[in-house]
């Protein structure tokens, strides 16, 4: 993938070099990789607010963009709530100020890494979970065993117990293994996921998460503040190769995969329509 005049930058790496020079390499790779990352998704809001061209290639304005299939409502929708849930989530760990920077990259990597957990059990396109795909062929044939079991004890008396301990004729073996197929909201310590009362503007709450994720790599930098934060034995490149690999799979990867494909789109657009132009006078 090409990311151009490095904008969008490579992924962040562990460096392991030795002694002082290797917390040196370390301190300023972290500068550099948190610089790069708020530029990027500083890139990323305002090319979602058709304020910049994509890579000096097309503009999207805000109706253009409602007509890709991957911004179709139910979509955004969902991606919407799952993207305003973690922005709820980062001003806590923000809020924060006796934190070191070990402790601050690894309560923000948990809080990704539930995130990533609630977005597997509700997934941003829309679609069921894959949990729940994997249990239903089971469920069905634990359901077909539970059935032809109850068939054998139909002549036990109301109330009595069949041979698998279940109240008999109740169907109660398959209703207890079909509660088990529902998605269960799992408790998460950093993640906060409160009811919402309808759906958030896709477009203001992206915006507004790019800002508080610039703010997160912001703190990143306020404190790791000389090489000796980042000595052997502290894990703070480790944990911030983390967090950044997080943010990367969360929002960059997948909105920069959305603009290249749809700009190739646009620029053969274009480029047919330049041809017709300049050939439809030699033809």
């Amino acid at each position: 993938m090409s990311y151009g005049n490095g904008v969008l930058g490579p992924p962040a790496q562990i460096v392991t070099t030795g002694g002082q020079q290797s917390a040196q390499a370390v301190y300023q790779h972290i500068l550099d990789t948190a610089t790069k990352r708020i530029s990027t998704l500083d890139y990323l809001r305002k090319s979602h607010e058709g304020r910049v061209y994509w890579f000096n290639t097309l503009l999207y304005t805000k109706p253009e963009l409602l007509k890709l299939p991957y911004f179709s409502p139910p979509r955004l929708a969902r991606r919407a709530q799952n993207y305003l849930l973690l922005g709820f989530s980062l001003p806590m760990i923000l809020d924060l100020n006796s934190q070191t920077p070990t402790e601050y990259l690894r309560a923000l990597n948990a809080l990704l890494g539930e995130f990533e957990q609630y977005q597997a059990m509700h997934p941003p396109d829309g679609s069921s979970s894959s949990l729940s795909r994997a249990r239903i062929p089971s469920m069905f044939k634990r359901g077909t065993s539970a059935a032809k079991t109850r068939r054998l004890t139909e002549s036990a008396p109301p109330g009595q117990e069949d041979v698998n301990g279940m109240p008999n004729g109740g169907g109660g073996a398959v209703a207890a293994q079909a509660e088990l197929l529902l998605p269960q909201d799992t408790s998460y310590t950093h993640l906060l996921t409160p009811p919402l009362p309808f759906d958030p503007d896709f477009f203001e709450t992206f915006a507004t998460l790019c800002d508080v994720l610039i703010d997160c790599y912001s703190r990143v930098t306020a404190l790791v503040n000389s090489p000796e934060v980042c000595g052997t034995g502290t894990g703070v490149g480790e944990l911030f190769t983390k967090v950044d690999s997080r943010v990367r799979k969360i929002i960059v990867s997948g909105v920069v995969k959305e603009f290249e494909e749809r700009c190739r789109e646009g620029v053969k657009g274009e480029i047919s329509g330049v041809g017709k132009v300049v050939l439809g006078g030699l033809i």
